[in-house]
């Protein structure tokens, strides 16, 4: 691991919060579940463990996948990890309510 790298100087941030579900219809662990409607696109805040289970079945019933795979595509930016089921993301020390800025990330960078 290199030496002096702004992530190493991160924080823990819980990632769910009270008041964080806005939509009707609430999933269980899964904040602001929503389908574009036509499509089997969905979105969502960033479930806990529990929550993508929840959300599997409500897409798929008992038994996924029903008719082929399923991908799922985190957008964010930040890192996260999950500690005892819940999302963590990782913020700079003093920017909690802030996006972490990671600068320019590559694919490249991914797994290292």
């Amino acid at each position: 691991m290199a030496a002096n790298k702004e992530i190493w100087k991160a924080v823990p941030m819980a990632d769910g919060f009270e008041g964080s579900q806005k939509l009707p219809d609430p999933v269980p662990g899964c904040p602001n579940f929503r389908r574009v409607p036509g499509y089997k696109v969905y979105c969502c805040g960033q479930p806990t463990i529990a929550g993508f289970e929840n959300v599997l079945s409500k897409v798929c019933g008992d038994t996924y996948p029903k008719d082929g795979k399923i991908i799922w595509m985190n957008m964010r930016q930040e890192p996260n990890l999950y500690i005892n089921g819940e999302p963590v993301c990782a913020r700079a020390p003093g920017k909690i309510g802030e996006y972490a800025e990671l600068g320019e990330v590559k694919r490249a960078d991914k797994g290292r």
